[in-house]
């Protein structure tokens, strides 16, 4: 998939794409040549993303996860039957290997019939083939193939039988005369001390101290035996070879519908593992509007939620309801970077027309998603210091020529002095909304939302003050913070009473109890102020 058409390097670390990347990617080589070539939809292509992402959640309802997986398991065995196509397209004789190859790319198709057509040129390649199935992964030029074949088989194994009568007949002279039960075929070992007179028609290949490296010596009637076998073995390789060349030129013929059904076997694997994820994720197709405007209700950061859950810690879906810039603010640990990579992943899956991990959820399509803040992989750097970069960046993803964008910032200017950071923070919010753009801005700065007027959502955080870990048990701590924290993001009123979250999350870490209790005390000191 062609996630870097819509979003760049550092986003995608942001959004962890490689995860999802990992979950959509197909099993056979067909589907990923089709996987490659997937093209995000376009602003403008609203009823094609919602067409697409319809049809996926229909065969996943249709399809039972069973059958599903087995099909995956077929597709994820099946050769790459495109080699055989272009060398029969070209011209080449196709080879053993090649139709055996073909042949399995047939079986799967076959198999996948009520999902992917298959032409009557097809389904007759396919009983050709048929008739050179040898066992489960072998091929053989059957004589069904051409009546001559028969033919010429019959006649050199005759020519073998000849031959081996006739070699059989000096090889039992020979063991006679060595004392041998038997004289093997090829070349054999008679010892020193039994060779001091070599039967007549053995002779000497190669001497070694111990023993003599001897062969038989054939005499007329056995050199006619064999040239008569060596010639009709040669009829059987040209006749065998005249019915490889028929088929390839039957292949050949249908090469181009071939390469169709290629196309179609690829697309389908992207779509079965499109399914597969719908199913497994319990995700519903987003209505798709022209609006600039992302909502959802209980959606799910897959990621982090596949990683907690294999840790058996709870996670706790969100919903949001983004039309316009707004500000997103809560505690430390609270789930702001996620509340922002929620929008992304859902925004990302719409986009490429794929139900997304949501009880509903309503999407534009985005030509640009692009991640600014902490949390990424970050591609500038040298002598830049950490603003800096955030700036340059910034002024990147201003530029860029989207019709659709949804910007997610994590923590901007947070590393300057909170005064001038939030005067940034705020002339960039009113900025954006003055050009239109959809963005999502994670701050602990507080009166953000009230001088811009956007709206404001938050974290609930903390519902209560868990007890502080044993020292240095750091896995109790985050077990004991995840009970206490509600996840779940709100929209408020900005200007609220604050909520010392950060002084009971480092109480909670394991902070000195004494700077814990001042930190405290500085704060119902301004409170009382």
């Amino acid at each position: 998939m062609r996630f870097a058409s819509i979003i760049d390097a550092t986003t995608a670390s942001a959004l962890d794409v490689a995860w999802l990347n990992a979950q959509l990617e197909p099993l056979s080589e067909p589907g990923r040549r089709a996987y490659d070539r997937l093209e995000p939809l376009r602003p403008g292509e609203e009823l094609q993303a919602q067409q697409r992402a319809d049809a996926i959640a229909d065969l996943a309802k249709r399809m039972e996860p069973a059958e599903v997986d087995a099909m995956r398991d077929a597709l994820r065995t099946m050769p790459d039957p495109l080699p055989a196509i272009s060398r029969a397209a070209m011209g080449a004789t196709l080879e053993d290997a090649n139709l055996l190859e073909l042949l399995r790319f047939l079986d799967v198709v076959q198999r996948l019939h009520a999902h992917v057509p298959i032409s009557a040129d097809i389904l007759r390649i396919a009983q050709l083939l048929e008739s050179g199935r040898a066992g489960k992964f072998g091929f053989y030029l059957s004589d069904s193939f051409d009546s001559s074949l028969a033919s010429v088989r019959a006649d050199a194994d005759r020519a073998q039988a000849e031959y081996d009568a006739s070699r059989g007949r000096l090889a039992q002279r020979a063991a006679r005369e060595l004392k041998r039960d038997e004289i093997p075929g090829g070349e054999f070992i008679v010892m020193r001390e039994a060779a001091r007179a070599l039967p007549q028609g053995v002779r000497v290949v190669r001497e070694a101290p111990t023993y003599l490296l001897c062969e038989l010596e054939l005499d007329e009637a056995a050199l006619e035996a064999l040239r008569k076998r060596d010639d009709a073995a040669a009829r059987v390789a040209q006749a065998e070879e005249a019915v490889r060349v028929q088929v390839s030129r039957e292949v050949r013929a249908c090469a181009q519908t071939f390469e169709m059904l290629d196309e179609a076997v690829g697309e389908f694997d992207v779509r079965l593992a499109q399914v597969r994820f719908t199913q497994q994720y319990a995700c519903v197709p987003a209505q798709i509007v022209a609006e600039r405007s992302l909502r959802f209700t209980n959606a799910r950061y897959l990621p982090l939620q596949f990683e907690l859950e294999a840790q058996g810690r709870r996670y706790e879906p969100i919903s949001i309801d983004l039309s316009d810039a707004a500000v997103l603010t809560g505690p430390n640990m609270g789930g702001k970077s996620v509340a922002l990579r929620t929008c992304g992943f859902i925004a990302l899956l719409s986009a490429f027309g794929i139900p997304v991990p949501a009880q509903s959820a309503q999407s534009a399509i985005f030509d640009d998603v692009a991640w600014l803040g902490i949390g990424a992989f970050e591609e500038l750097g040298g002598l830049l210091s950490s603003f800096a970069r955030e700036v340059v960046r910034l002024n990147e993803l201003l530029a860029r020529p989207a019709s659709q964008a949804l910007l997610l910032i994590d923590e901007f200017a947070r590393t300057t002095t909170p005064h001038e950071g939030k005067a940034l923070l705020v002339a960039l919010i009113r900025a954006l909304r003055r050009r239109g753009r959809l963005a999502f801005i994670a701050t602990h700065l507080g009166g953000i939302a009230a001088e811009t007027q956007a709206r404001h959502f938050a974290v609930r955080g903390l519902r209560n003050v868990p007890k502080a870990a044993p020292a240095g048990d750091l896995q109790a701590a985050l077990a004991s913070l995840a009970d206490s924290m509600d996840f779940a993001v709100a929209e408020v009123v900005d200007g609220g009473s604050r909520q010392a979250d950060a002084v009971a999350l480092a109480h909670l870490l394991g902070l000195d109890d004494e700077i814990v209790a001042e930190a405290a005390g500085v704060l119902r000191g301004e409170a009382a102020t």
